[in-house]
């Protein structure tokens, strides 16, 4: 290995300790007082203060190791990049109900879609997306404070230490475990589930794998953070809204489909196939 990839090791190694070591102090705070639930409202502070974790990590490691602040991602031209802006934003919308449509197909009798499209109200659906599109922006500081961490440090460290796809699952897994007190407590999946809290930690990596490649190509396109972050906030708020909005039309919709790991596991798939599907066509876009 050479004195630069060694280099790159020792900042990656000193980020990761930054990114985790917090919010997994935090966690454990947290569950000290209330318990592995995410049944409380302190459990938003948490989740909170976690996802700043990572923007925190890459600024102290830059600091702490005179890497300094030249080439972090943070400044956006948005000359050129309003296409990616405009995807930023309207991806979670096509990826909420593209996992509706998969839970329809796989979680409910065949007349569900039937039920989905008569009943579905395009006005109530429009003005909700646009609200909680809209409300996203503005706690979009959290979504960001991931990008800037893992799109912003991590992967581009990693890619000088690996190929890109394999740097894409390694800051997956990493960004994936990262998850895992939250899991723990119940986060995405709930608890009721075969090989609990295992198979939350696996399927939250797979997730994060391709989720992450779309926001890592969102992020090289623009050679900025901040799409990738308004994307991140969006996906968090409105991407199970969007999903709801569309099963709410049909009978089938109820506490028992929410409740289960099915519900989830199916939703998180059918995103990461489309993140997979959106990041290769930014590729081809890029090349073109």
């Amino acid at each position: 290995m050479t004195n630069e990839k060694k280099l790159v090791l020792k900042r990656t190694l000193i980020y990761l300790l930054f990114a985790f070591i917090p919010p997994f102090i935090a966690a454990f705070i947290y569950v000290g007082f209330f318990g592995w639930t995410v049944d409380n409202l302190y459990y938003q502070v948490l989740t909170s203060f976690s996802m700043l974790c990572p923007a925190i990590a890459n600024i102290l490691t830059r600091i702490v190791t005179k890497e300094g602040f030249e080439n972090c991602l943070f400044k956006l031209k948005i000359k050129g990049n309003i296409r990616y802006l405009v995807l930023a934003f309207l991806m979670p919308v096509v990826y909420g109900t593209v996992s509706a449509f998969a839970v329809a197909l796989f979680l409910m009798p065949s007349d569900a879609f039937g039920e989905i499209f008569k009943n579905f109200d395009f006005w109530e659906f429009s003005s909700m997306t646009v609200y909680v599109l809209s409300a996203s922006i503005l706690v979009s500081l959290f979504g960001f404070g991931e990008e800037f961490g893992w799109r912003g440090y991590l992967t581009p460290k990693l890619e000088k230490l690996m190929p890109f796809p394999v740097a894409i699952l390694v800051s997956g897994i990493i960004w994936g475990m990262w998850h895992a007190p939250l899991i723990v407590c119940g986060h995405n999946f709930g608890k009721d589930y075969f090989m609990y809290p295992y198979m939350g930690f696996i399927l939250m990596c797979v997730f994060c794998i391709f989720i992450g490649f779309y926001f890592t190509m969102l992020t090289k396109a623009t050679n900025s953070t901040i799409p990738a972050g308004i994307a991140h906030m969006i996906n968090n708020n409105a991407f199970a809204v969007i999903a709801g909005l569309w099963l709410s039309g049909t009978k089938y919709f109820n506490e028992d489909i929410v409740s289960s790991i099915n519900y989830p596991t199916i939703s998180l798939l059918a995103t990461a196939v489309t993140c997979l599907i959106t990041g290769i066509i930014i590729i081809l876009v890029r090349k073109k």
